[in-house]
């Protein structure tokens, strides 16, 4: 009996196995298809703004991207700095915008306040490419596109200031490289001779900023509510940068002159401040210069300070397309295509994974032999972004009038930051 049972089982067992692979071999082509556990994607296309002109580093993107995504057709539109805020200023109120869009980080305080560019972080899931966005990027970084616990952009290049210097002449004059304000005075009064060798003084915000900055001041409260750039420590600050034109050893560059580089290239300008783009500029526009100039962090009285600035890929809240427009942001936010920034546009990208990368780390010849770039990425790290306001343009209107106005001796410095503070307090109580 135990033996039948056995073998009755057997046959039960092989009856059943031989059912289910005639089942198998029975049903019909199509099944045998190799399964996907989600639905193929649909087709969509995406528009992208891109203001960087002819040595863009954008462009050569589109193509490689869309044979990793042939659902993804990218509709590429090359628009220069100032149409591109003009026309985004048109599709706030109406109209159609793009997917994608370079934006100017001082653009970010009035978009942001109005809530022009979505939320990067849902997304993106919290990352950037696997890794989480406050290890992608510097702390001040991370700031510049943050606005209410928002990542508004992926900040793709940056712009921070350093001290731009003639080497050649502070080793003929024995000059040491000045670190901060009482040095920088005494290496400015070794270094100007006749109607040369200035440092150069600019009336903008930004520069402005730096030296408020580097005397532990700031242009607004914490809160953003109360414009202080008239305090103590910002009066101090612009009082020595005024003090410098004073004593007759920077020159107040301004728009009649032309450009900075005629200055630089005919020896009236022997230092400025500027960021990282400009190493491109004196490369292709004074190329008889290579070795003559080095950079270093500039001279700061309390700290380090520098207004942050650069480009930033983002997504309008319009964009019909977000999700595809997220891969393709992420997709030029690779660490390959992080390094095309310099190697294409001589831009300094922003990942602080590229900036330490041996293709952009390297030792530039044009500046001695030094590697440029980690000076500036050291400026990067104490950066800050200028406030997330609505009125941001009418707050440095008044500011930079303030500081035209010191330039030409019309106001005393205090006088000229207590006039501008009251104009820029009543722009951001509207």
């Amino acid at each position: 009996m135990y033996i039948k049972k056995v073998l009755f089982s057997l046959v039960i067992i092989l009856g059943l196995l031989l059912s289910s692979c005639a089942s198998a071999t029975t049903q019909p082509a199509a099944s045998q298809a190799p399964v996907t556990t989600e639905p193929a994607a649909q087709p969509v296309s995406i528009t992208v703004w891109d203001y960087y002109g002819e040595a863009t580093p954008i462009k050569p993107l589109i193509e490689p991207f869309q044979a990793l995504h042939p659902n993804i057709t990218v509709k590429y539109e090359s628009i220069d700095w100032d149409t591109t805020l003009e026309k985004l200023n048109v599709v706030l109120t109406g109209g159609t915008p793009p997917d994608v869009v370079t934006v100017d980080m001082t653009w970010i305080p009035r978009f942001a306040s109005l809530g022009a560019f979505a939320d990067l972080k849902p997304l993106s899931g919290g990352m950037l490419n696997g890794v989480p966005w406050a290890d992608a990027y510097t702390a001040g970084a991370l700031k510049a596109i943050t606005y209410n616990d928002q990542i508004i952009s992926a900040l793709y290049d940056f712009d921070t200031y350093a001290l731009y210097y003639r080497n050649d002449l502070f080793e003929q004059k024995g000059i040491k490289v000045p670190t901060n304000w009482d040095e920088l005075m005494t290496a400015a009064k070794a270094l100007q001779e006749g109607e040369q060798y200035y440092y150069e003084f600019d009336a903008d915000t930004f520069h402005g900023s730096q030296w408020i900055y580097e005397n532990g001041g700031a242009l607004l409260s914490p809160d953003n509510k109360t414009v202080v750039f008239n305090s103590p420590e910002a009066v101090e600050g612009i009082t020595f940068d005024a003090s410098l034109l004073q004593e007759g050893v920077a020159i107040d560059w301004t728009s009649d002159q032309g450009e900075r580089i005629q200055g630089v290239k005919d020896g009236r300008i022997a230092m400025f401040s500027d960021g990282p783009y400009y190493m491109g500029i004196m490369k292709s526009a004074a190329p008889e210069m290579a070795g003559q100039w080095r950079v270093a962090t500039h001279p700061y009285n309390k700290q380090p300070g520098s207004y942050l600035g650069g480009t930033g890929l983002a997504i309008p809240t319009g964009s019909t397309q977000q999700e595809a427009a997220w891969e393709f942001i992420q997709y030029a936010m690779e660490l390959e295509n992080q390094i095309g920034v310099y190697t294409l546009a001589g831009a300094a990208p922003a990942l602080k994974s590229a900036l330490s990368s041996p293709e952009v780390n390297v030792e530039d010849p044009y500046f001695g032999g030094q590697k440029a770039f980690s000076v500036f990425l050291q400026t990067m790290e104490t950066a800050i972004p200028f406030p997330y306001v609505d009125d941001w343009s009418a707050i440095d209107e008044a500011f930079t009038n303030a500081m035209q106005q010191i330039a030409l001796g019309e106001l005393s410095v205090q006088e000229a930051l207590d006039q501008a503070a009251a104009t820029a307090q009543e722009a951001l109580n509207e």
